[in-house]
Order: C-alpha cells, then sequence, then structure tokens
C-alpha cells in the first residue's frame, strides 16, 4: 500500500495586527507538511508485503474482493490482520474502487516508489473524486491510498490498482475513520482542545497537550455559520474570524488575555474555493509560539487553560522508525 501524502495544517491564517501578521507568515511556511514517505503494500497469490523488515504475512482474499464503498482494518504494522468491516466502525481505508493501469504493456518494468507516488497521485484521485461525485477536497481530512500488484504480480500481468481513502498523519501512521466519507465533511479540523505534536519546528501526529507539541486548537468554527451560497474570499473569512477565533479562543483558555499572557499566539486556518467547492465548511483556531529568532514553531508544553511552558529552542527531531500506513497508536480526531 502506498500511503498517501499528507497536509496537516493546510489552512492560512492572518491575524488582526501588523506584529501577528509578520509571526503568523513565518508560521504558515512551516505548517506546510507533505509526507512524502512511500510504502508499497503489494498483493500477490494471497500475500500482502509489509513495510521492510517486518516480512510477509497472509492475506485473506477480502482484499481482492473489496468493492467500492466497503472498508477494511487492521492493526497489525504489516496489515496481516487485515478485515472487512462495516463503515460505520472505525476503519483504516474506505475503498473507492480499483483502476486497470492499461496504459503499462505487458513488458513494462515495475514502477518505482517515486512513480508509484505519481500514479497513486494522478489515478486514485480521479478514481477518488468520481466516488465521491466530484466532490473529493484534496485539501481535506482524507487522502489516497492504493493497494498495488506485486512485483512478481506486475510480471504476471497484474495491472489492477485498488484505491480508497485514508486518514494519516504526518508521521504516515494512519489515524481510524468512522463513517462513510461520502456522508462526511471533508474539512481537516481537529476538535479543540486536541494537540499536535512537534518534530524539530515542524507539526507533527497528535499528542496530549502535556507533552511538547506544536500547535493547540481552541475552536472549530463552521463557516456555514457566516456564510451562506457561494465562496466567501479569504479577505471575508479573514475578517470574520479574526474577531471570532479571539473570542472563541478567550472562552476556551479563560479570559481575554490568558493565550497572550502565556507567550501563545492565536491564528486559524481559511478554506479554499476547491475546497469550498467540495462542501468543506469547517475550520480550526489554533494557538501556537514561535522561537525566539523567529525560525520556527517553538515546542509548548501544557495546554493553554493551565501551566504552560514554551520552548526557546527547537524541538528534538522525531527519530522514531517511521512505519507509514500502521495503525496509529495516538489520539484519534
Amino acid at each position: 500500500m502506498v500511503p498517501p501524502e499528507r497536509t496537516p495544517e493546510s489552512g492560512r491564517k492572518k491575524p488582526p495586527n501588523a506584529k501577528l501578521v509578520m509571526v503568523a507568515a513565518a508560521i504558515g511556511a512551516l505548517l506546510i507538511l507533505t509526507v512524502s514517505i512511500l510504502l508499497n503494500w503489494p498483493m500477490e497469490s494471497g500475500k500482502v508485503g509489509g513495510p521492510a523488515g517486518v516480512g510477509e504475512a497472509p492475506a485473506p482474499k477480502v482484499v481482492f474482493e473489496t468493492r467500492a464503498g466497503e472498508c477494511l482494518h487492521w492493526t497489525e504494522p504489516d496489515a496481516a490482520d487485515i478485515r472487512k468491516v462495516t463503515c460505520d466502525e472505525p476503519h483504516l481505508f474506505e475503498v473507492t474502487g480499483p483502476y486497470d493501469l492499461r496504459e503499462f504493456p505487458p513488458n513494462a518494468p515495475f514502477p518505482s516508489n517515486e512513480q508509484w507516488q505519481e500514479i497513486k497521485q494522478q489515478r486514485c484521485i480521479e478514481v477518488s473524486d468520481q466516488y465521491l461525485g466530484g466532490r473529493f477536497d484534496k485539501e481535506g481530512r482524507f487522502t489516497v491510498g492504493a493497494f498495488t500488484p506485486s512485483q512478481d504480480g506486475w510480471a504476471n500481468g497484474d495491472r489492477t490498482l485498488h484505491c480508497g481513502l485514508q486518514q494519516p498523519g504526518p508521521s504516515g501512521k494512519l489515524f481510524p475513520i468512522t463513517g462513510e466519507a461520502s456522508k462526511m465533511d471533508q474539512s481537516n479540523v481537529y476538535p479543540a482542545g486536541r494537540c499536535l505534536g512537534i518534530s524539530g519546528t515542524q507539526v507533527w501526529d497528535p499528542v496530549d497537550c502535556s507533552r511538547p507539541h506544536a500547535v493547540e486548537l481552541s475552536a472549530v468554527i463552521n463557516l456555514a455559520d457566516q456564510f451562506q451560497g457561494n465562496f466567501p474570499s479569504e479577505s471575508d473569512q479573514d475578517g470574520f474570524l479574526a474577531t471570532k477565533c479571539e473570542e472563541l479562543t478567550s472562552a476556551y483558555a479563560g479570559g481575554p488575555t490568558v493565550a497572550r499572557d502565556k507567550g501563545l499566539i492565536v491564528y486559524w486556518d481559511t478554506l479554499s474555493e476547491g475546497s469550498w467547492a467540495a462542501g468543506s465548511r469547517q475550520v480550526n483556531c489554533k494557538l501556537s509560539a514561535q522561537l525566539p529568532d523567529g525560525s520556527g514553531l517553538a515546542p509548548v508544553t501544557g495546554g493553554v487553560k493551565g501551566q504552560v511552558q514554551v520552548g526557546r529552542s527547537p524541538a528534538g527531531e522525531n527519530t522514531a522508525p517511521s512505519e507509514p500506513g500502521a495503525p496509529a497508536t495516538e489520539q484519534p480526531r
């Protein structure tokens, strides 16, 4: 399986004064994190290959029999226990349909990881957009993934790409989804009170707010409550959110100056026209801090409602072995 690329912090923000605009611009560049680590979990002859070093485990026939609209789940890092579940249950993969890579002739060489990633982006986005009736939010909470042919299967003529929707974090690990994607607002938001970890100066997977983190979510706002009809411009969104996020964050933190007194900055997401057209309507209000030299996000320990410690140097890089496609053990959305 090729895990999807991910932009965990896809929105932009423009706080209402010059100082915050300058700081937020630096934060914005850092929050756009795309995961490009690749993992092929090829399928062949009843086996599904796992990440390097894990080996192979028998794959149930269900892997080959799933149809668009069905959901799969597993708990093992190599997906050895992959099984079909109802989409109302937590799952890691919602099948959007197959794609026949007929453009590759019988003697075509097996694609490299980089080529698989490109193929997945081109073909599975197309398949998934059709599955969702033309309303796949490419900047939203879901990304495309795929079960791909194994090298031996490829040599024997297997050209079927099994596409689906997944919900990964920056590490590439997958977070469970509950419900059918077609019935969800695809906005890339987290609930208020959730914190997103930090690796160096970059946003990482969700963590408890008592641990060092890059972002604390202070509110979720449904822009449909303010804007009906056509897409509201970014400036219109900013004009509304500048006041609304300050108001909601003040209530969340316990006072209008609590966040600022603890060295935290209030900012927010905006939605693009493409996301709006796909039906996404929600954005987050957020809290972060800058390093003293302005070089990036500072590690923050503790939620704004309690004691907060803002680091003065970058957080350590996450050096845990990467297992893209493995189930996440951190907090879900």
